[in-house]
């Protein structure tokens, strides 16, 4: 069972990539194309609010992905000096802070997709904002999935290993 979820988040990883690259590529595309068009006297209307919603997305599941790799900044030099009990009650606590604000994310971004659903783009009527907002929710319980898996492998991935020991012999 736990290959068949690691084969299944896995594909969902790769599928962000690909879908938050081509949404960045596609944004600057678009942004550069409208930039030529305006130049020569015929601005496309739409270029900026489909760019903008692209970029929204690209953010966040870019989020995600640096989160996963744990390519955000962090600043440990101070902890680092700490005695190791310390170290890991701090590390816990930062999860639990992190997991807290990506819950929330998640609870006022899905409430604010709902809320937004009449607005729509000024040279796109026929698109709801919402799909601008929902960046916001989908991109924290992806961010959600990926904490709670660093914090298995971080703290208790070990206690389950001496466990299946026990239970293999």
């Amino acid at each position: 069972m736990k290959e068949i979820l690691k084969k299944i988040y896995d594909a969902v990883c790769k599928v962000e990539m690909v879908i938050a690259v081509f949404f960045l590529s596609t944004s600057v595309s678009v942004i550069f194309i409208a930039a030529v068009f305006r130049t020569m006297g015929s601005p496309i209307r739409w270029g900026f609010d489909i760019a903008l919603l692209l970029f929204t997305w690209s953010t966040f599941l870019g989020a995600d992905i640096a989160f996963r790799r744990k390519g955000l900044v962090s600043v440990d030099m101070f902890v680092n000096k700490l005695p190791q009990r310390v170290q890991w009650l701090i590390g816990i606590f930062v999860y639990i802070c992190l997991f807290s604000s990506m819950a929330f994310m998640v609870y006022v971004g899905t409430r604010l997709t709902i809320f937004t659903r009449p607005r729509v783009f000024n040279a796109i009527p026929q698109v709801s904002h919402a799909w601008a907002t929902a960046s916001v929710p989908v991109s924290m319980f992806l961010m959600l999935i990926s904490c709670i898996i660093q914090i298995y492998e971080k703290y208790f991935q070990r206690f389950f290993r001496k466990d299946q020991a026990e239970v293999n012999n």
